[in-house]
C-alpha cells in the first residue's frame, strides 16, 4: 500500500488552508477601517499635522479607509492633560495606533515607562539630549518609534551667519514646549551658541506682542515651534521683528518663511518626508514589525530658503555666493506702489512719455506758426510819436524855420490786396503744421509700441531669469549627485569638476539675467517718464486680455486659418495705408510743395498789390515869432504794385527746385506705402507663425521635461554619461523658456501689426471694438 499519495495530499491540503486563512486574514485587514487615534493640537490650523494626515491616507489608499480619531489638547493646557489624552487613547478599543501630533506632547510622552498600543512620535527634537530609549538605530522599547534628528544649534548659526551676521540672539519659544525641556538641554543649546560666536537668550511668545521683550542689543531672532499661537498672532509676531529690523530665522521650516521671516534651513520637503516615513513606519507594524526595531534617526536635507521681500524690508543683502546657493522666495517684488499691465503701459505712455509732450509742444508751436503768417494778409497798423528838442542858437530855430521843439503822431496802414507770396506762405504754413500733427501720431504710435514692447521684455526677461535660476538648482541637484556617486566609488572625480564648472556657469547665468531684467524695467520706467530705479510690479499677461481684439474668439480662429489671415491680410493693408501717418505726413508736404511750385511759377508775372494810408499830426510845438507853423494834420492813401523783373535766375532755379522736390517726395509716398504693406503683410504672417507655436512650445516643453527625466535617472543610475545629461538639460531649459515666453513673443508680434496698421486695441472703446470684429468676421464671410 502506498501511503505518500494521500500524504501529499494532506500536506497539500495544509498548505492551501494555511493560504486561505492568511489571504482571509490580509483581506479582512484591508476591508476594515484603520483607526488612528491623534493627540493633536487644538484651536488652529496645524499645517504640519494637515501634511501627516494627508500622506497617511495617500499610502494606505484603496487598500484601507483612515478614520483619525482626535484628542485635541488646548495649547494652555500642561502635561498632565497629555498624559490623560494618551492615557485615553490607549484604552481605545478602536484604535489600532497612536500618533501624537502635538509638539510639546512628542517632547514630555516619549519618556514614559510603557506603551501598550503602537505609538509613533514624529517630532521629538534632540532624543540623545532629551534621555529618550536608543537601542542603535530603534527606540529599543516596546510599542515605540518615535523620529528624531541631531539638532546641532551651531551648525544652525553658521548657515544664518552667512546670511545675515549677528551676536546677540533670541530664541523665540513656545511657553508648553519650553516647559517640556529640561534646563540642562536650554543650557546646550546656549553653548551650542556660544561657541559659535554668539550669545543666546531664550524668550516665550503665546500670542501678546506686548508681552514680549527683547533685549535692546538684540540683532537676531530665532523662531522655533510656537503652536500655542495662530497664524495670525505668528504673523504679528514676524512682522513686528521686521520693523525693528531684526534678522529672523525660522528653526521649523518654510512655513514662517513664507510668512516674513528672513530664511529657514528647513525645506517644507523635510515635513513631507518626514510624514512619508511616519505613514510608511505605520505600514510595517500593520504588517509584523515591532515598532521598536524601525529606525528613528531622520536625516534633514538642509537647504537654506531665504525671502527676499523680507531682505529688502529690513535692508540686509546676503552675498551672492548666498543667493547662488540658496531657494529664494519673493525674489523679485510682489507687491509695490505701481502694478503694471499692458493696457496700463499703453495709455501711460500717451499721457507721460517726453518724446510725446515735447512733439505737441511742437504741434502747437506749428498752430502759432500758421497764425503768424496768416498775420501778414491782415491790416499791418502802427501807430508812432515823436518829440524833438532842437539847439536855440542855430540860425533856422532863430528865424522861425525849424521849431524849438515839437510834438508830432502818426498812424500808418498797410493792407495786402493781393500777395502771391504771403498766400503761398500761409498754404504752406497749414500743410506744415498738418504734417507736425501726423508726426505727433506717428511717435505716439511709435513710443506706444515702443512701451508696450519694453513691458513684455520685461515678462521675458523675468522668465529668463526664472529659468536660469531653475537651471541653477537642477545643476546644484546634479552636482550633489555627482558628490554621492564619487563618494560610493561609482564614479570618478572628472564627473564631479565638471559639474562644478557647469554650476559656476549657472551661477553666472542667473547673475547676466538678473542685470538683463533690472535694465529691461528701467528703460520701461524711462519710457514713462517714472523715476529711473522706481519698483514697480507685472501682471500675468494672457490673450484673454479684454482689451485685445484677440481675446475674441472668433479673431483667432480666422488668425489660425491661412486663408482667413490672407483676407485679413488684405483688409489690414487697406487699413494701414489709410491710416498711416507716415502717409499723411508726405501727402501734406507734397501738397506744399505743390503751392510753393506754384507760387514760383506765378512769381514771373504776378505782382503784388498793396494799400498803404498814413494820418500824421502835430501835437504841440515852439517856433520863433515871424516862423510858418507846422501843418495841425496830414493824410495820405495810395495802392501799390511790385513786380521783381529780373533776380539773376533764381526765380527759374526755385522753381526747378520746387518742381524737383514734389516729384520726390511723390516717389517717397509710393515707396512708403509699399515699406508700409509689406510690415503689415511680415508682422502678420510673424504674429500668425508666433500664436500656432504656442501649443507647440508647450509641447516641446513637456517632452523635453520627460527626456531629461529619463537620461538624468539614467544617468544616476550610471546608464548615461554626464554630457548627456547636460544635453537634456539645455534642451529642458531652452523649452521651458520658449514655452513660457510663447504668448509674450506672439504680443510682441501683434503689436507690432498694430503699429504697422496705425492703431492699437488699447484704445477702443467696447462697442468700437465688438464693431471692428463683426467687421472682420464679415470680410472673412464674404471672401467665403
Amino acid at each position: 500500500m502506498n501511503f505518500s499519495t494521500p500524504v501529499r495530499y494532506i500536506n497539500q491540503l495544509y498548505l492551501v488552508t494555511i493560504v486561505l486563512l492568511q489571504v482571509y486574514a490580509f483581506q479582512k485587514m484591508h476591508s476594515e477601517p484603520l483607526n488612528i487615534a491623534v493627540i493633536e493640537t487644538a484651536g488652529q490650523e496645524n499645517k504640519q499635522a494637515s501634511i501627516f494626515k494627508n500622506e497617511i491616507v495617500l499610502l494606505f489608499e484603496g487598500d484601507r479607509d483612515v478614520n483619525f480619531i482626535s484628542y485635541p489638547i488646548r495649547p494652555d493646557e500642561d502635561g498632565d492633560r497629555i498624559d490623560s489624552l494618551f492615557e485615553l487613547a490607549s484604552q481605545d478599543a478602536t484604535a489600532e495606533l497612536i500618533l501624537v501630533l502635538d509638539i510639546a506632547g512628542n517632547q514630555s510622552l516619549g519618556t514614559r515607562s510603557t506603551f501598550t498600543k503602537p505609538t509613533f512620535l514624529p517630532f521629538v527634537i534632540n532624543a540623545r539630549l532629551r534621555g529618550l530609549p536608543l537601542s542603535g538605530e530603534s527606540s529599543g522599547k516596546e510599542n515605540l518609534n518615535y523620529l528624531t534628528v541631531n539638532f546641532d544649534f551651531a551648525d544652525e548659526i553658521k548657515t544664518f551667519g552667512a546670511v545675515a551676521q549677528f551676536k546677540n540672539a533670541v530664541l523665540i519659544s513656545d511657553p508648553r514646549v519650553e516647559k517640556t525641556f529640561a534646563s540642562g538641554i536650554i543650557e546646550e543649546v546656549k553653548a551650542q551658541a556660544q561657541r559659535a560666536g554668539v550669545n543666546l537668550s531664550v524668550e516665550t511668545y503665546s500670542g501678546d506682542i506686548s508681552a514680549l521683550t527683547l533685549p535692546a542689543d538684540t540683532d537676531a531672532v530665532f523662531y522655533g515651534f510656537l503652536p500655542s499661537s495662530t497664524e495670525g498672532e505668528i504673523k504679528a509676531l514676524i512682522d513686528h521683528i521686521n520693523e525693528r529690523g531684526i534678522a529672523s530665522f525660522s528653526l521649523i521650516g518654510e512655513e514662517y518663511v513664507n510668512l516674513g521671516a528672513l530664511a529657514t534651513n528647513n525645506p517644507t520637503t523635510d515635513w513631507e518626508k518626514l510624514a512619508r516615513r511616519t505613514a510608511l513606519h505605520m505600514e510595517e507594524v500593520l504588517l509584523g514589525t515591532p515598532a521598536s526595531e524601525l529606525p528613528v534617526f531622520f536625516e534633514s536635507s538642509n537647504s537654506l530658503i531665504i525671502n527676499m521681500e523680507t531682505s529688502r524690508q529690513i535692508r540686509i543683502a546676503p552675498s551672492f555666493d548666498v543667493l547662488s546657493e540658496a531657494t529664494l522666495i519673493n525674489e523679485l517684488p510682489e507687491t509695490a506702489d505701481q502694478n503694471y499691465t499692458l493696457t496700463d503701459v499703453a495709455k501711460i505712455a500717451v499721457e507721460e512719455n517726453l518724446s510725446i509732450l515735447a512733439q505737441r509742444f511742437q504741434s502747437e508751436r506749428a498752430k502759432e506758426s500758421v497764425k503768424d503768417v496768416r498775420g501778414n494778409l491782415l491790416p499791418q497798423i502802427g501807430a508812432s510819436v515823436s518829440y524833438i528838442d532842437r539847439k536855440d542858437d542855430t540860425a533856422l530855430v532863430r528865424t522861425g524855420f525849424e521849431a524849438e521843439n515839437q510834438t508830432d503822431g502818426s498812424i500808418t496802414l498797410t493792407q495786402s490786396l493781393f500777395s502771391e507770396e504771403l498766400w503761398a506762405a500761409f498754404a504752406i504754413e497749414k500743410f506744415s503744421a498738418l504734417s507736425e500733427r501726423e508726426l505727433e501720431k506717428e511717435i505716439e504710435l511709435d513710443i506706444i509700441q515702443t512701451a508696450v514692447n519694453a513691458y513684455l521684455n520685461v515678462l521675458r526677461e523675468k522668465t529668463s531669469l526664472e529659468q536660469e535660476r531653475y537651471n541653477l538648482d537642477i545643476t546644484r541637484e546634479n552636482y550633489r549627485l555627482a558628490e554621492n556617486r564619487v563618494s560610493v566609488g561609482e564614479e570618478t572625480a572628472a564627473d564631479l569638476f565638471r559639474w562644478e564648472s557647469e554650476l559656476a556657469n549657472a551661477k553666472q547665468g542667473v547673475l547676466a539675467a538678473r542685470s538683463s531684467f533690472v535694465q529691461q524695467k528701467q528703460i520701461l520706467n524711462q519710457i514713462l517718464n517714472r523715476p529711473i530705479s522706481e519698483e514697480f510690479t507685472t501682471s500675468v499677461e494672457t490673450l484673454e486680455n479684454p482689451a485685445l481684439l484677440i481675446s475674441d474668439p472668433r479673431i483667432s480662429t480666422l488668425i489660425k486659418n491661412v486663408y482667413d489671415l490672407e483676407t485679413l491680410t488684405n483688409y489690414f493693408v487697406a487699413v494701414g495705408l489709410e491710416q498711416s501717418p507716415e502717409l499723411k505726413q508726405i501727402e501734406a508736404n507734397i501738397e506744399a510743395s505743390k503751392r510753393q511750385l506754384k507760387s514760383d511759377t506765378r512769381s514771373f508775372w504776378l505782382p503784388d498789390v498793396s494799400l498803404i494810408g498814413e494820418y500824421s499830426s502835430n501835437f504841440d510845438e515852439e517856433r520863433a515869432a515871424g516862423g510858418t507853423p507846422a501843418e495841425d494834420e496830414d493824410w495820405s492813401v495810395g495802392v501799390e504794385f511790385s513786380i521783381p523783373i529780373f533776380e539773376g535766375g533764381s526765380r527759374f532755379a526755385r522753381t526747378r527746385q520746387s518742381r524737383l522736390t514734389v516729384r520726390q517726395l511723390e516717389t517717397n509716398l509710393r515707396d512708403t506705402s509699399n515699406l508700409i504693406e509689406q510690415d503689415v503683410r511680415n508682422n502678420l504672417e510673424r504674429a500668425h507663425a508666433s500664436y500656432n507655436s504656442i501649443p507647440l512650445a508647450k509641447q516641446a516643453e513637456i517632452a523635453a521635461q520627460k527626456n531629461y527625466e529619463l537620461i538624468q535617472s539614467s544617468y544616476e543610475q550610471g546608464a548615461r554619461s554626464i554630457t548627456d545629461v547636460l544635453d537634456a538639460q539645455e534642451t529642458l531649459i531652452d523649452a521651458r523658456e520658449a514655452s513660457l515666453n510663447a504668448v509674450y513673443t506672439f504680443l510682441i508680434n501683434l503689436m507690432d501689426v498694430q503699429r504697422a496698421i496705425g492703431a492699437f486695441d488699447f484704445f477702443l472703446t467696447d462697442t468700437q471694438r465688438m464693431d471692428l470684429s463683426d467687421e472682420l468676421i464679415m470680410r472673412v464671410s464674404e471672401q467665403n
